[in-house]
């Protein structure tokens, strides 16, 4: 499963406008699989609204791509998600120690 990072800007939060555009959905199927994979999200609301971190479309652009290109239901991408198949979570953290490795090999 692989991940375009190029394609999300490099910011703190993210409006559900932006991300709808970013991950190819719309707001309600975002809502829906918010609900569906809760355990994912810790969504912020700043001013009544809505806001994502980078973690999080991440993880929307992860669980699509179970959902769509490997015709995975709902239930199957909840299993292999929790069964630690793939590991959300930790895939977001190691991309800054990754980006500091790349910068002292550059010199």
């Amino acid at each position: 499963m692989e991940i375009d990072l190029k394609k999300i800007p490099d910011k703190k939060y993210f409006t559900t406008a932006e991300v709808t555009k970013i991950v190819g959905a719309k707001a309600h199927t975002l809502r829906y699989w918010e609900r569906e994979f809760d355990s994912l999200f810790k969504l912020k609301k700043l001013s009544n609204k809505r806001v994502f971190k980078k973690k999080d479309v991440i993880n929307l652009l992860k669980i699509k791509s179970l959902l769509k290109n490997e015709g995975m239901t709902i239930k199957g991408a909840k299993t292999k998600i929790n069964a630690f198949e793939i590991d959300l979570k930790s895939s977001v953290d190691i991309l800054p120690v990754l980006k500091e490795i790349l910068k002292e090999l550059k010199k």
